[in-house]
């Protein structure tokens, strides 16, 4: 008895907390008019999944981008095959566009010298006026401070390195990236591809040598060498190497042209061509190429476009409903 009156107490506090989220979403049953601003797609997919009008809306996640930030704007449902535009509002590059259902989803990156502050993003439907659709969103791009390190790498890491070694080795990185699959190959949360700590931020400024100064495309993960290191989600291996300066290197394609880069490995536990499952073994810490310490140099890249990975690791700003998955 008391087993079935708890679990019943149970069932009522989660029905409870659904309705009240739903009369909070969803009020008078049907989509506001004006766009809004949620953290997930998974928030998106029950927004619309409610909408009995089908009403398109215009809208974008994480809603606090900052630059260095990647983000994605998701339009729909459009029931009609017409031409569209999109235009950002704000310094940044539309990455890769790719449709889903009767909805749009564009991958975008924020330019690094974005200004903090409010930019209207708007998508329009049709070639002629008035518009079939014109919806816009309000994107607010965070304030963030990058910050600035010096220090030394002894002459002898680069020592036999050439000119023409090092853009052969940028060529195959650049060939890697940009071979893809035209549609996404994950339908889970990302995971980090190693439990450590970050020792170096994505957009640090550095300053090597009295060199000038260069930003940092990464993520550090400082660890033991041998410690095990683990592909972030399903893809295909585009590459795995060894590069001068990144050490054994892999490149996995996650679909429209989102990759992972995994540098100064100790070894390799993959090959080129090769499909990889969430969670399985890359290949393990080292210090290979240019470094003088055992740590995971990171990276996720749009395109050719580096951005912050912390931004798909620690939300789950990528899960996509596996029915949009083809």
């Amino acid at each position: 008895m008391r087993r079935g009156f708890f679990k019943s107490l149970i069932f009522i506090s989660v029905s409870v907390i659904v309705l009240t989220a739903s009369l909070y979403l969803f009020k008078d049953g049907v989509m506001p008019d004006k766009p809004v601003q949620v953290q997930s797609p998974i928030m998106i997919s029950a927004y619309q999944s409610r909408n009995s009008s089908r009403k398109p809306v215009l809208i974008h996640y994480p809603i606090d981008p900052a630059p260095g930030d990647f983000l994605i704007l998701e339009a729909g449902p459009f029931p009609v095959q017409e031409p569209y535009q999109l235009d950002l509002g704000f310094p940044g590059d539309v990455l890769e566009v790719y449709k889903a259902g009767q909805s749009f989803y564009f991958l975008t990156s924020v330019c690094f010298d974005a200004e903090p502050g409010d930019y209207l993003a708007s998508f329009m439907v049709g070639d002629e006026e008035p518009k079939i659709f014109n919806l816009a969103q309000t994107v607010r791009i965070a304030e963030k401070e990058f910050p600035l390190s010096r220090f030394s790498m002894p002459a002898g890491v680069t020592e036999g390195w050439t000119a023409a070694r090092l853009a052969e080795d940028r060529e195959k990185v650049r060939i890697a990236r940009e071979e893809t699959e035209p549609y996404p190959l994950w339908n889970r949360p990302f995971l980090w591809p190693l439990d450590a700590r970050v020792s170096s931020q994505f957009g640090a400024v550095r300053i090597i040598n009295e060199n000038p100064p260069r930003r940092h495309m990464g993520i550090d993960l400082a660890a033991d060498e041998g410690e095990p290191i683990i592909a972030i989600n399903c893809g295909t291996v585009r590459l795995a190497e060894f590069l001068l300066s990144g050490g054994y290197t892999v490149i996995i394609d996650h679909g429209v042209n989102l990759s992972s880069t995994y540098m100064h490995l100790h070894e390799i536990n993959v090959e080129p061509g090769q499909r990889v499952s969430r969670g399985d073994l890359v290949g393990t810490v080292g210090m290979t190429g240019y470094a003088t310490g055992p740590h995971l140099h990171f990276e996720v890249n749009l395109g050719q476009a580096a951005v912050n990975p912390e931004v798909i690791l620690s939300r789950d700003m990528l899960l996509i409903p596996s029915g949009y998955i083809r």
